[in-house]
């Protein structure tokens, strides 16, 4: 298939739309029916079908073995039947044996399969999703139409693909991988590929780059004309990708719900000298401002109130008169000025490098170069810091993520926590969650919540611990929130005398080989988020007698299911482990998400064991409320763009 008929067969797609009142409740309904019990015994008696075929396969030759994949892989051009489909996941299952060196079990083909079929396969952490993934993509690989797998972050995306490439090449599947440091030639040959790794930002910001570098030849017919014309550069020059068709996204439930919180902006700097003068003077403005006085600060909702009349200021002041500088627009430019001072902080949204603003990803610790804020915030940070201003930004294309993979006409996805967004999945990606048992009995022994006043005690407590553990020759994960903190948290192992390494936004450099120790005899790791989703931290049997890897949260996330990821480090595949939970009333999501009077009684009687895990708990699902107005809201704006803006005829 070549690039044009690809691009037919999503740049035109309408979707449906999404449900909502009581034929949302319906809709909801029939995805539980669809995972129900019933389907997952049916799954995994195919893939015990499945482990049995492999077994024949055992006896053949490697030659013998390529040439039944050959064969087999011609069928997949074409819809199969389920007999087809065993025998192609038992080759290769007896693939993965040869290449990698180890036989997939049942759970995992089920897993495997239930990719196949559309599904959110929730697999335990440590129950070997990243092997899963790659069978399935290889079966999707085989019929030429493009494959992305979707991973968290880039780390992963280059490490998953060069991890499997023995596999895929070995079935005859071409894999590459497209990370954000890459230039365009070296995307393009990673979408060339059958089966591509990369991360729901860039292959959703490489989609919408290539749409305006398409302009008018979105349009099929436009293009078949101008591929007679022969005038200018053919489209396959100005575009990396050659379509999307399908889609197997790890970690689903943090690129499908945690990150889609906001729609991707691509956007072009413009040079405007009005606008950078307005923002120095809307900086000026708020440092005179006090606060309590001319204004509020609500840590909940991260917005800032103005407690003065602000319109009738600013209209008195002289430099106050037309375009950039009229009052109503300082106002709001005011307003950006101190929530850059009051709710963003150095260290945890962000950081300064080479004279810039680099945001850092707060569910991942990761920091995103090449992004910004809008509004004016970016440029408010800037002043801040004492650094340069940019330019305005200028939108050129903009669309969700739950737009975006709602286009792909195979989509599915696999997480280790699933089960508490199984009905956001279903109303907006139509996809089913469906659990897959573990292979081996989980081992992991998690401690009850440990709750103080103040991130200090909370500090002192935690090094304690570590130190417990380091005697003791355990290995020790210890999972923090942002950059700070792991700074903090290592200086005061350091006044200890305990050796320990620290894996952030600012010393990523080293990630792989840090991770690769982390589950040595006595070894100490400080780690962000980046850290919690999709490492597998190996131990050996010295570490196994002694109880294998402990993992220590030092505060709650917004979702739990973050939580329940960092825990997932430990304890792996039937391993030993174990993990405790710290939280502190100064901790951002209680001080956030937790009314001031529920607040004050839940510090009072937090001396009653229960509490503190009310009081998490409270706060999550208030965070969790949160998140998903701003997705419906974001949503909201997708239908009411492809409604009044249907008539130019751009599709999407």
């Amino acid at each position: 298939m070549n690039l044009t008929e690809n691009y037919r067969l999503t740049s035109l797609k309408k979707l449906e739309k999404i449900p909502t009142g009581i034929d949302a409740a319906v809709f909801r309904l029939s995805g539980k029916f669809k995972g129900r019990a019933s389907v997952r015994h049916r799954i995994l008696k195919m893939a015990k079908k499945i482990d049995l075929r492999g077994k024949d396969f055992a006896p053949l030759s490697e030659s013998m073995l390529k040439d039944r994949l050959a064969e087999i892989s011609e069928k997949f051009k074409r819809p199969v039947n389920k007999a087809a489909l065993i025998e192609a996941f038992a080759l290769v299952q007896e693939s993965v044996v040869r290449t990698l060196g180890y036989r997939p079990y049942v759970e995992q083909l089920a897993g495997a399969l239930a990719l196949y079929n559309g599904f959110i396969a929730e697999m335990s952490t440590g129950e070997g999703k990243t092997v899963t993934a790659a069978m399935c993509a290889v079966v999707r690989g085989w019929s030429r139409r493009p494959c992305h797998v979707i991973t968290a972050n880039d780390y992963l995306a280059s490490r998953d693909a060069q991890i499997m490439e023995s596999l895929y090449r070995f079935c005859g599947v071409s894999v590459g991988c497209v990370t954000g440091s890459m230039k365009p030639p070296e995307r393009r040959q990673g979408y060339a590929c059958d089966v591509t790794y990369s991360t729901a930002k860039e292959v959703l910001a490489d989609f919408l780059r290539d749409r305006i570098a398409m302009g008018d030849d979105q349009h099929f017919s436009r293009r078949v004309l101008a591929g007679f014309s022969q005038q200018g550069p053919s489209v396959a020059d100005r575009i990396v990708q050659r379509g999307i068709y399908s889609a197997i996204v790890d970690e689903a439930d943090n690129v499908l719900i945690d990150e889609a919180v906001t729609p991707l902006i691509i956007s072009r700097e413009k040079e405007n000298a009005g606008f950078n003068e307005s923002c120095r003077i809307a900086y000026a403005l708020s440092q005179k401002l006090k606060r309590d006085v001319d204004y509020a600060v609500d840590i909940r909702f991260r917005t800032v109130r103005f407690l003065v009349d602000m319109d009738e200021r600013l209209e008195s002041l002289q430099s106050v008169g037309d375009g950039f500088c009229k009052a109503s627009f300082l106002k709001d430019l005011v307003r950006q000025a101190l929530v850059a001072r009051e709710l963003f902080i150095c260290g945890r949204q962000y950081l300064v490098e080479e004279g810039k603003v680099v945001i850092v990803d707060e569910s991942t610790g990761r920091k995103m170069p090449m992004r910004s804020w809008n509004g004016g915030l970016h440029q408010m940070i800037e002043l801040k810091e004492g650094l340069e201003l940019s330019g305005l930004k200028e939108t050129e294309a903009r669309m969700s993520f739950q737009r975006f993979f709602r286009l792909y006409k195979n989509f599915s996805g696999m997480t280790g926590t699933g089960k508490e967004a199984a009905g956001e999945f279903w109303t907006i990606y139509g996809a089913s969650v469906l659990c897959i048992p573990n292979h081996r009995k989980n081992k992991r022994k998690i401690s009850h919540l440990k709750a103080f006043t103040s991130k200090k005690s909370k500090r002192a407590a935690i090094v304690n611990e570590v130190v417990k553990m380091h005697e003791s020759g355990r290995p020790v994960l210890i999972g923090t929130k942002d950059i700070d903190e792991s700074e903090i948290l290592g200086e005061e192992l350091a006044r200890r005398g305990l050796e320990c390494r620290i894996i952030n936004a600012v010393r990523s450099e080293e990630e792989a080989a840090i991770i690769a120790d982390a589950g040595k005899f006595g070894a100490i790791t400080v780690a962000t988020n980046m850290a919690g989703r999709g490492t597998d931290i190996k131990i050996k049997d010295n570490v196994r007698r002694i109880g294998g890897l402990h993992v220590i949260a030092t505060e709650c996330n917004a979702s739990s299911r973050i939580d329940r990821q960092l825990f997932g480090r430990s304890a792996r595949q039937g391993d030993p482990g174990s993990a405790s939970h710290y939280a502190s009333f100064e901790d951002d999501v209680l001080r956030r998400n937790l009314p001031g009077p529920l607040s004050s009684f839940f510090r009072r009687m937090g001396f009653l064991p229960v509490v503190p895990s009310i009081a998490v708990m409270w706060a999550q699902h208030s965070a969790g409320s949160k998140a998903m107005k701003s997705r419906i809201s974001v949503q909201r704006t997708d239908t009411w763009l492809e409604d009044s803006l249907g008539f130019s005829g751009n599709g999407i």
